[in-house]
């Protein structure tokens, strides 16, 4: 083992994908009866599934654990997961999982792009080569396909792609995107080929809890949806709708995150299609047929996401910097999380007062 295969491996000592940190795990011939009155990992394990099924993207992350505990802690998590036999709960603990572990890669300071391809390579199968900054790494187009094809940011389309011989060309922060994607999937697989299983009795009232939790999450998200004013909306978006409405010009960028965005909160599309009307070029034709395109009504069929705030503030369309925003990673995040305040208040609003029915 060179050098630095010894630091990589050492950095990923708690990343549970690693070979060498499965071969670990087989060797212990751990059963899952063996964590019966193991209370640490057990109680880690089921904070991981219950961190998964809230609405984790409004919260902060768990952090890692020492490596033993986060090495076990995994699989112990992927079990109760498949003991609530929930395909939303396996999608939302593969995802909550994927971007925990995206994270500590974007955390780790020493060796950063080689515990990167490392990663790449070793655990997802990529073929790679490395690159130069900016691009420091080389994806060959297949593996890129494959993992980049559930981004709907039009700069991981394939066609506004640098492409030499085969391989795509790709920042360290998209690299960590497309592992993120990659892990995400990874971790599905493993959950669909469990199955169900049956809780042992130590477990069972662990896995009540987790039930319970499971479907207070599904009584919230079926709730009905609230419609905010658009004074409410994130201040991108309402600069964007002024604009819009004002007839002035909006960069290509702006008019596909509006549109998104505004797809995204439940707008028809023709409610968008009218708030571009005003456009002095306005084709109702064309301005249709884009908006059922970023719908996933035409064309590839791909119902596009709402741009992050870092992308929207590299094309200069964030609002003094998101310090008006409270912290969030997407315009939309914002939006679900002024919304859920106001569903709250009317909540309160309509409740009996203590002790009247």
């Amino acid at each position: 083992m060179s050098v630095d295969d010894y630091v990589v491996k050492a950095l990923l000592s708690g990343f549970p994908f690693l070979r060498e940190v499965r071969d670990y795990v087989a060797q212990q011939g751990l059963r899952l009866e063996d964590f019966e009155g193991n209370n640490e990992y057990l109680e880690v394990a089921v904070r991981r599934v219950e961190e998964a099924l809230r609405r984790w993207p409004a919260r902060r992350l768990q952090p890692l654990e020492t490596s033993d505990l986060e090495i076990f802690s995994h699989p112990l998590a992927m079990a109760l997961v498949a003991m609530l036999d929930s395909p939303f709960a396996k999608r939302r603990f593969a995802a909550y999982e994927a971007e925990r572990y995206a994270t500590m890669l974007k955390n780790i300071r020493e060796e950063q792009a080689k515990v990167v391809a490392y990663v790449m390579s070793e655990v997802l199968g990529m073929r790679i080569r490395e690159g130069q900054p900016p691009h420091e790494f080389w994806i060959h187009f297949v593996d890129y396909l494959k993992h980049a094809t559930p981004l709907n940011e039009p700069r991981f389309k394939l066609v506004n792609r640098i492409l030499d011989k085969g391989y795509v060309a790709v920042t360290r922060s998209e690299a960590i995107t497309l592992v993120k994607n990659g892990l995400e999937k990874l971790i599905h697989q493993r959950l669909e080929k469990m199955g169900s299983l049956t809780p042992p009795p130590f477990l069972e009232k662990q896995v009540e809890r987790l039930r319970k939790l499971l479907e207070s999450v599904h009584q919230r998200e079926a709730a009905p949806s609230v419609r905010l004013d658009p004074d409410k909306w994130p201040p991108c978006m309402q600069a964007l709708r002024k604009r819009l409405l004002a007839g002035e010009p909006v960069s290509h960028f702006g008019n596909f995150a509006a549109a998104a965005f505004m797809l995204r909160i439940g707008m028809t599309v023709d409610e968008v299609v009218n708030i571009y009307s005003q456009r002095g070029d306005f084709d109702p034709k064309i301005a249709r047929y884009q908006v059922e395109h970023i719908a996933g009504l035409k064309g590839s069929r791909t119902k596009y996401s709402v741009p992050r705030c870092a992308t929207m503030q590299t094309h200069g369309l964030c609002i003094e910097e998101g310090r008006l925003c409270g912290g969030v990673k997407t315009p939309l995040q914002f939006y679900k999380r002024v919304r859920a305040g106001v569903r709250n208040e009317r909540s309160g609003a309509n409740a009996s007062p203590s002790g009247q029915t």
